[in-house]
């Protein structure tokens, strides 16, 4: 799907934020940061909750802004919002966790979040060795 397909899409369904999330995918893959924070920002500021605009944001924050204080805090909210939406979700959990830890460059604070979120992971799924083997990663 190409992001003029996208664009139309969120113009004739502004309330349908799976399109504006891919869109802002979107132009990350094409290096429009700029745009895709505007398509992430129209998400969260109806829907608060919404996981994916979040993580996207918080990756925004490492990525290009290395905004390290807001990015523990951006993280908290997403952690918040990931137990309230998908409190059963364990993959999602180790799978963000994961994500922060490789990028974050070994900032104390968000491998210390990232290490809270990882053990929401294993209580959900004791069996799994892989979120296990995170752990020593």
């Amino acid at each position: 799907m190409g992001i003029t397909v996208l664009s139309e899409a969120c113009v004739c369904f502004p309330n349908f934020k799976p399109a504006q999330v891919e869109k802002a995918k979107m132009h990350i893959q094409n290096n429009e940061w700029d745009q895709a924070i505007d398509a992430v920002t129209t998400v969260t500021a109806t829907d608060k909750t919404n996981v994916e605009a979040l993580r996207i944001y918080v990756f925004y924050l490492m990525a290009r802004e290395n905004d390290w204080e807001m990015c523990e805090e951006k993280l908290d909210v997403l952690l918040d919002c990931m137990k309230k939406v998908e409190s059963k979700n364990a993959d999602l959990f180790f799978n963000i966790s994961k994500l922060y830890a490789r990028y974050c460059g070994r900032k104390e604070l968000i491998l210390n979040r990232t290490l809270q979120i990882l053990d929401i992971a294993i209580m959900l799924s004791p069996e799994n060795a892989a979120y296990h083997t995170e752990v020593g990663h």
